[in-house]
């Protein structure tokens, strides 16, 4: 199962990552986990597949 995750970000594009993950849970860890990397004010996490 894929999941897109979306970090926006201040006065910019919304990055867009693709991630591998089991379910919805383990995907909002790692969107949590990311968003200091991306400096991210908030996140939006999809399964895709």
């Amino acid at each position: 199962m894929l999941a897109r995750i979306l970090y926006y970000r201040e006065k910019e594009m919304p990055w867009e990552i693709v991630i591998p993950a089991n379910d919805i849970k383990k995907a909002e860890r790692i969107a949590r986990e990311k968003m200091s990397e991306f400096n991210a004010i908030a996140y939006e996490v999809e399964l895709i597949a």
